[in-house]
This record gives C-alpha cells, sequence and structure tokens, in this order.
C-alpha cells in the first residue's frame, strides 16, 4: 500500500480536526457488529461472523477486506442493500461515548472540525443537530465519497491553509489518513485497541478524549508523553 510520506503534513500551521464518527464519536460497535452477522447469516455467508472477524474487516479498505475475506463480490451489493437500510433504522438508539460531545463543542469552538464518515452524511448530521453540535463544519459521508482517503481530500480542499489530522479508531483509518497526506491520531477507546493501532503508525494515541483537549489546546497529548509515534 502507498503511504505519501514524502509530503508530511506541516504541523506549524494551524490545525483542520477530522473526526471518524463510529467507534470515536458513537459508541456503536455492538449494534453493527449484531446487525452485519444477522445480515451475513441471511446470505448464507458463515465463515466471518465472529468478533474478531469482523473487527479484521477494519484493517483496510472496507470493500477490500471483504473480498480478501471470501465475501463474494457479486453479494457485496446484496449486503449494502440489506445492512445500510437497517442501520440507519437503529442509528438514533445509538449513543455517543460520554465527554465526545463536549470535546467536540469544546475544539469546534477554536479550530474547524468536521466529520469524515464511512456511515450516511445525513445520519451524522442529524446527530450534530441532536447534540447541539452547531459550530462543526461540516460531514463528508458516504453520500459524498465511498474512499475516506478521498474525503480527507476534499476536506483539505477546504482549509487548505491548514494541518489536517484524522482521528480514527481502526487500522484502516490510520493507512488511509496517511495516504491522504493527514497526521493520524488514534482513538484507543474505540473498534481497534491501542496495540493493533500503533501497526498503522499514529502519531499521537489518545487513550480519552481528554487526550484530545490537551494535545489541540495545549500544543501536546499530555497523557501520551513517550507514547507519540513517529510520523
Amino acid at each position: 500500500m502507498f503511504f505519501d510520506y514524502f509530503r508530511s503534513p506541516d504541523t506549524s500551521r494551524p490545525p483542520l480536526i477530522l473526526f471518524d464518527y463510529d467507534g470515536v464519536i458513537a459508541d456503536s460497535l455492538e449494534v453493527y457488529f449484531a446487525e452485519f452477522t444477522k445480515t451475513c447469516r441471511e446470505l448464507g455467508i458463515q465463515h466471518i461472523n465472529s468478533k474478531e472477524a469482523f473487527l479484521k474487516l477494519f484493517d483496510g479498505n472496507l470493500a477490500a477486506q471483504l473480498v480478501k475475506a471470501g465475501f463474494p463480490l457479486r453479494k457485496l451489493r446484496a449486503l449494502a442493500e440489506k445492512y445500510a437500510p437497517r442501520l440507519e433504522e437503529i442509528s438514533a438508539g445509538i449513543s455517543p461515548f460520554p465527554g465526545v460531545t463536549e470535546t467536540l463543542a469544546r475544539l469546534s469552538e477554536r479550530h474547524p472540525v468536521l466529520i469524515i464518515t464511512s456511515n450516511s452524511s445525513a445520519m451524522v448530521k442529524r446527530f450534530t443537530e441532536r447534540e447541539g453540535l452547531v459550530e462543526i463544519r461540516g460531514v463528508i459521508g458516504a453520500e459524498e465519497e465511498t474512499s475516506k482517503v478521498k474525503k480527507i481530500r476534499m476536506a483539505k480542499k477546504l482549509f487548505p491553509r491548514h494541518c489536517p489530522y484524522y482521528i480514527g479508531d481502526t487500522l484502516g483509518d490510520m493507512y488511509e489518513a496517511r495516504r491522504a497526506g493527514a497526521v493520524p491520531i488514534a482513538a484507543a477507546w474505540g473498534w481497534h485497541d491501542a496495540a493493533r493501532l500503533q501497526c498503522g503508525k499514529p502519531r499521537y494515541v489518545a487513550g480519552c478524549h481528554a487526550d484530545l483537549l490537551a494535545l489541540f489546546e495545549t500544543g501536546e497529548t499530555k497523557a501520551n508523553k513517550g507514547r507519540e509515534m513517529p510520523g
């Protein structure tokens, strides 16, 4: 996989903070895993319905990982058609992680903040409205583009004078952030644990939302001194 190492982000510029949604903002793993396994059973796919097999799908691009795991290419469309509407129905019952809305509100008062997600833009916008996050500059989701790399680059074009930071919770997020020319930050409270995330060489590992406040408000993640990963 190609990474844009030769164009390292200029961290002397003001930050553009890009949040993933599921696993970083929304505590959605158990709900999504249950719906995914239910859909797989209905489609006759039984070999990727364990929790570890599900999490492994997010080590890289989801569609590519599904094919690599033996999911028949011809059934990908059927999976999307069955899975997406169900998630839309249950999304209203998914809660944010404790403290995340306060963190988003505080950061968005000082810096441009966007949400980059593989989920539905409309669904995530409803969340921001429900939580009163009026300062969030935008949501770039599945309706606009399927590739997170392209979505991060879209956000960079909106704020060309800023340094992009992408906060994700999966190994695939770390890879995609680097490919897009953003500083990868690992959210260790999400779907993948810190050890797995470190395989993607995040610049920082945040153990909680307070670490993000420390990073962007003081210039360093106090809780992670000595844990900063090389860019």
